[in-house]
């Protein structure tokens, strides 16, 4: 009997070769604009990462 590690392996293999190498960008790509998309708040804006540090210190009592 196989190991579930081997036929894990063997199944992820198997989906590798069923993709184009740069269609699989495109969707690694898209799906992380969408993730990013639905955020309440932008991640690496400047101002909202100093409002965020702004709260925390608040509830530190600093």
């Amino acid at each position: 009997m196989e190991s579930i590690s081997g036929i894990k392996r063997r199944e992820e293999e198997k989906r590798d070769r069923c993709w184009d190498p740069l269609q699989r960008w495109r969707v690694v790509q898209d799906t992380i604009t969408w993730a990013e998309r639905q955020l309440t708040e932008p991640r690496n804006d400047p101002a909202h990462q100093l409002a965020a540090q702004r709260k925390k210190l608040a509830r530190l009592g600093g």
